[in-house]
């Protein structure tokens, strides 16, 4: 796995850079700032960007799109109801994304959720392709935008928001998907990395959500 996290711009946002050891084949998800650092991160991989990829459309997730999509050529992929909302309407995407929908990055498959709550149009992505991190056994990994962070989950009082759908998505899509165990790498928005087992147990909202 190629896998690094990147902290950009003034709200302190993560921006990924995940994909293939094998093919060298990576996706960029929440490209939203400092785009001279993520370019020189892929570079120095030796890695071949194949997407931009959009967990919602804020703009400290999504400011620095324009930049990355010239100097690669590659798709831009989000959900259409984060453009319907007019949450983010810079760009529409090359490819919508929406739920049940998969990616193939070199040997590695990515899972899309339909996650609102935070913004209308939020997604989550994650693989069980991934095995291995930091030396740890884990059952695969999951991106999970503003939806939930390490301990704490994203906000609700922005435009197109709602506390509802929020929780109930952390609980339908994420702590009750059979697909993903405890043992899921979560790496969320913003704030450090988690496992979904860690919030299961730590999360200071989980009553809301378990």
């Amino acid at each position: 796995m190629i896998f690094k996290r990147l902290i950009v711009g003034p709200l302190g946002t993560n921006c990924y850079i995940f994909g293939s050891d094998i093919t060298r084949e990576i996706i960029i998800i929440d490209p939203g700032d400092d785009t001279t650092t993520i370019i020189n991160t892929i570079e120095n991989l030796n890695a071949e960007p194949v997407a931009v990829l959009l967990t919602h459309g804020h703009f400290d997730h999504s400011m620095r799109i324009g930049k990355i999509l010239r100097s690669y050529k590659i798709p831009l992929m989000y959900n259409k109801k984060e453009y319907e909302s007019g949450i983010y309407t810079q760009k529409e995407a090359n490819k919508w994304l929406k739920e049940g929908d998969n990616l193939k990055v070199g040997d590695i498959l990515i899972n899309i959720l339909e996650t609102p709550g935070h913004s209308p149009g939020g997604l989550c992505f994650y693989s069980k392709d991934v095995k291995e991190f930091n030396g740890q056994t884990i059952d695969g990994i999951l991106f999970s935008g503003d939806l939930i962070f390490r301990r704490s989950v994203g906000r609700s009082d922005l435009r197109g928001g709602s506390q509802h759908l929020l929780f109930e998505s952390i609980k339908h899509k994420i702590m009750y998907n059979p697909e993903l165990t405890d043992n899921f790498l979560l790496c969320p928005g913003h704030m450090g990395l988690s496992t979904i087992g860690e919030e299961r147990a730590s999360n200071f909202f989980k009553q809301f959500f378990l």
